[in-house]
C-alpha cells in the first residue's frame, strides 16, 4: 500500500463512528507488545485549546532536550499533521511504514468479539502508539479526542495531566452537563500523576480536586499555583508576556501567534513542560523557551493563510470556539468587512454557533466538508436564513448576504473573487482534509 491507498482505507473506515469503550485499543495495544507502556506520556483533554496546548507543551520540551513528539486530532491537510517526531510531522513513508506494521493486527481485532470493527481513531491512535516506541521518544504529548475515560489515548498512564477548559459538546456521549463532562475527562488522571488545569469553573475544579485525592495525584490551578502576567499584545504578530511557574517565572515570552485564547494555552503548556522535566530533575529557563517557540504555527488556529487579502483558517468546531474567534476578529480587524465560510458537523451546536457568526458577518457562504458526518449546506441555509429573519424583525444587523457553495474548494475560490482590499476571509467550523486547496490558493 501507498500513502494514497493508506488514506482511502483511513477515510473508509469514518463509517465504523465512534464507539466509546477501550476494547479494541487494548487489544491491538496488547498485540503490539503493549508499545504505551514503554514510553511516557503526557495528556491533554478538554473542550478547546488541547490542539495548541498539545503543541505547544512538545515544542518547549524538543527545545529543552527531550525527544518528544506530539498526537493530535483533527488534521487540516493530511493525515500526517495528527504525529510528530521531534519538531516534525512523521513523513508519509514513515506513516505508510507505521501503518503496515499494524494493519495485519487491526484485522485480527476486527474478527473478534470486540463491540465492532476498529475505529478510525483507534486505529491511529495504534499508530501514534507504536510510533512513539520505535521513535524512543522520551515523552508523546497526547490530545484526548473526546472525552477521557473512554477515548482510546487513555489506554496510556501519563506522567502529566493538562485539562484546558470546559464547556458542553458531544453531550450525547459525554453527558448533558459540566459535571458530567468534567467526570469523564477526569478519568486521564491515574495513580501518583501530576494535574494542571486552566479552568476557573468551581464545579471542574471540585471534581479534580476529588479525583486527584483518589489517586493519590496533585493538582495544580491557574491563577492560584500558576499564571500568565504582564501581557504585551503585538496585534496579529503574537504577544509578549511572563510565566509565573510552579518552579520558576519565565520573564519576556513571545508567542507569535494572535488569539487571546493563546495566552492560556501557552501558559498551561509551559506548566506541562515545567511539570515533566521537573520528574526528570531538569529546570526550564525562558531563552529555550523563547527559542522553541520562535517559529509556531498551529495549524487552523486563526491562522493567518495569505495577506492580500488577508485569509484566515480557524477550525473553531463548537460554540465556545466560534464565540472566542469572533471576538478576535473584531479585535485585529474591527472596520474589515468579513467573509465568512462556514462548514460544521451534523453532530456540532450549529444553532448557537451560527448565532454568534451571522451579526458579525457581512457576507456568509455556506458549505460542507464534503464527509458522512458533515452537514449538508441545504440544512445549514434553512438555520441561517430563520435566524437572519429574526435578527432583522428585531433591527438587529445580519450578514448582508448569504451563498451556498457545494465545496470547501469552490468557496475559498469564489471568496478570494469577491473579496476587496478591505475585506477578510475566515473558514471555519468543522474542517478538514483540505490538502487539495493548500497549495493552490496559499
Amino acid at each position: 500500500m501507498n500513502y494514497r491507498e493508506v488514506c482511502e482505507y483511513l477515510d473508509n473506515t469514518l463509517i465504523f463512528g465512534i464507539k466509546p469503550n477501550l476494547l479494541r485499543i487494548n487489544k491491538i495495544l496488547n498485540l503490539l507488545d503493549n508499545p504505551h507502556k514503554k514510553v511516557n506520556f503526557i495528556h491533554v483533554v478538554g473542550t478547546n485549546g488541547k490542539t495548541s496546548t498539545t503543541k505547544i507543551t512538545a515544542a518547549i520540551l524538543n527545545g529543552h532536550g527531550f525527544n518528544a513528539g506530539y498526537y493530535v486530532s483533527p488534521h487540516i491537510y493530511s493525515y500526517t499533521e495528527r504525529i510528530s517526531i521531534r519538531g516534525s510531522k512523521i513523513s508519509e513513508n514513515n506513516f505508510v511504514k507505521t501503518f503496515k506494521e499494524i494493519f495485519p493486527l487491526v484485522k485480527e481485532v476486527n474478527k473478534m468479539d470486540a463491540d465492532g470493527e476498529m475505529t478510525q481513531f483507534e486505529i491511529l491512535t495504534a499508530m501514534m502508539f507504536i510510533a512513539s516506541f520505535n521513535e524512543k521518544l522520551d515523552v508523546m504529548v497526547l490530545e484526548a479526542g473526546m472525552g477521557g475515560r473512554w477515548d482510546a489515548t487513555n489506554a496510556a498512564s501519563s506522567r502529566v495531566v493538562g485539562l484546558t477548559g470546559i464547556s458542553l459538546e458531544h453531550t450525547q456521549i459525554l453527558g448533558s452537563t459540566i459535571s458530567a463532562i468534567a467526570k469523564e475527562k477526569a478519568q486521564v488522571i491515574k495513580n501518583n500523576c501530576l494535574a494542571a488545569t486552566a479552568t476557573a469553573d468551581k464545579t471542574v475544579l471540585k471534581i479534580l480536586e476529588d479525583k486527584v485525592k483518589n489517586t493519590g495525584s496533585k493538582l495544580f490551578v491557574i491563577k492560584k499555583d500558576f499564571d500568565i502576567t504582564n501581557i504585551n499584545d503585538k496585534g496579529i504578530e503574537g504577544f509578549q508576556a511572563d510565566i509565573n511557574g510552579i518552579f520558576n517565572i519565565y520573564r519576556n515570552i513571545y508567542f507569535p501567534l494572535p488569539g487571546n485564547y493563546q495566552q492560556t494555552n501557552l501558559c498551561l503548556a509551559a506548566i506541562l513542560s515545567e511539570l515533566f522535566a521537573n520528574t526528570f530533575g531538569k529546570k526550564l529557563c525562558s531563552k529555550k523557551i523563547n527559542d522553541s517557540l520562535c517559529y509556531t504555527n498551529i495549524t487552523g488556529r486563526f491562522q493567518i493563510m495569505r495577506r492580500d487579502p488577508v485569509f484566515i483558517a480557524d477550525a473553531s468546531h463548537n460554540p465556545e470556539g466560534i464565540k472566542n474567534l469572533i471576538i478576535n476578529l473584531k479585535k485585529y480587524f474591527k472596520n474589515a468587512g468579513k467573509i465568512i465560510i462556514f462548514s460544521v458537523l451534523k453532530d456540532k451546536n450549529y444553532n448557537e454557533m451560527i448565532s454568534y457568526i451571522l451579526p458579525e458577518s457581512d457576507i456568509i457562504i455556506l458549505t460542507s466538508s464534503c464527509t458522512e458526518r458533515s452537514l449538508s449546506a441545504d440544512e445549514l441555509e434553512e438555520e441561517v436564513l430563520r435566524q437572519s429573519e429574526t435578527l432583522k424583525k428585531d433591527g438587529l444587523k445580519s450578514a448582508q448576504l448569504i451563498y451556498k457553495i457545494n465545496s470547501i474548494e469552490n468557496s475559498i475560490k469564489y471568496s478570494l473573487k469577491i473579496a476587496s482590499k478591505n475585506d477578510i476571509i475566515c473558514l471555519t467550523g468543522s474542517i478538514t482534509n483540505l490538502e487539495f486547496v493548500k497549495s493552490e490558493y496559499f
